[in-house]
């Protein structure tokens, strides 16, 4: 607990003198859990302390506020680094590209990325990873073609994390054929295979794209491969259905998914489908006059099983009418998930 190492480090400064080490383990508690402007505090309160700082705490303060964009705070510790007589890093000048994917400015970001090339300090795929993350989610589709023939030409190997920007990136330009080809072959001539993440990634972007059909097909894959589905790929896969207007198909997958079908449940414990796919299911349903045949039953079915079922998901089916005490009886404060 972050407030705890906190109150720890206020307490033993009374009796041990503080070190590098008790900082920076909470400065990166302050960039786990995004509170940029308390490891700014943190950082300037060693300096207060008059403490040697190295690269390991100025690469943590700096971390905390790529993480959320902050790059003018960025500037100013690059600044006193130099002060302080503490070199950059490969992993200072990544994350800097990070922040400033995050932020929204791709142009700046490859331009640190270049000076990093020139400087012979990208070894290997982590700050391409970090690029093309940077350009999908801001729609920079041609500086990611720039990165992806970069690669090539450099001979980096792509990795996992490397294939599900791919698919993502080739989903949200509607080149779904490209992702399934990224798929097939980039695995094979760099010698690893696809993990479930980057599967359950092409099943979302099948969804996106309205290839039902094809989803089913990694889908299946999935499920077969020894590792199963999880909670994404099945809420994915049934929101499509839902959106085919495949309402007996979506309800099997979620009797496949918790066992209510008289198989074991193929869901992981503690996972659960998101309430949003089962939400517009109960929807779907009740529009086509099953809310008591099919719904009701389907929601009791759950809460036999021992999911914990909103209130929310009721009214989806009842549109309201339902009595607010048996709502809250039957699982109201849970929130966003079903089981959360």
């Amino acid at each position: 607990n972050i407030e705890q190492a906190v109150n720890l480090l206020a307490k033993w400064k009374t009796r041990v003198p503080p070190n590098t080490v008790m900082y920076s383990t909470i400065i990166k508690g302050f960039a786990n859990t995004h509170q940029a402007e308390r490891a700014m505090c943190m950082w300037r309160e060693m300096r207060a302390e008059k403490l040697k700082l190295n690269t390991v705490v100025y690469n943590a303060v700096i971390d905390a506020q790529a993480r959320v964009g902050a790059m003018e705070e960025v500037s100013e510790l690059v600044a006193m680094m130099q002060e302080d007589n503490v070199k950059p890093d490969i992993i200072s000048h990544s994350t800097i590209v990070k922040g400033y994917c995050v932020k929204g400015d791709v142009n700046k970001a490859f331009e640190i990325f270049r000076d990093m090339q020139k400087n012979n300090m990208v070894k290997d795929s982590i700050v391409y990873n970090t690029l093309l993350d940077g350009c999908t989610r801001n729609s920079r589709f041609d500086l990611a073609d720039v990165l992806l023939e970069d690669m090539e030409k450099c001979n980096i190997t792509p990795t996992n994390f490397t294939m599900g920007i791919l698919v993502k990136m080739y989903g949200r330009r509607k080149q779904l054929d490209r992702a399934f080809e990224a798929m097939e072959t980039l695995p094979k001539r760099h010698g690893f295979a696809p993990n479930p993440q980057v599967k359950t990634c092409l099943v979302c972007a099948c969804i996106n794209n309205n290839a039902l059909d094809r989803a089913f097909e990694v889908f299946d894959d999935l499920k077969s491969a020894g590792f199963g589905a999880d909670a994404k790929a099945y809420s994915a896969i049934i929101s499509g259905c839902v959106r085919k207007q495949q309402t007996d198909r979506a309800v099997a997958l979620v009797e496949e998914a918790y066992g209510l079908n008289g198989a074991p449940p193929q869901l992981a414990q503690g996972q659960t489908i998101e309430v949003e796919s089962l939400e517009k299911l109960l929807q779907a349903l009740s529009q086509r006059g099953q809310a008591q045949e099919v719904a009701m039953p389907l929601l009791d079915r759950l809460r036999a099983a021992k999911a914990p079922i909103s209130g929310r998901l009721y009214t989806s089916v009842l549109g309201g009418s339902m009595p607010a005490k048996e709502m809250v009886s039957s699982g109201s404060n849970s929130r966003g998930r079903i089981g959360s």
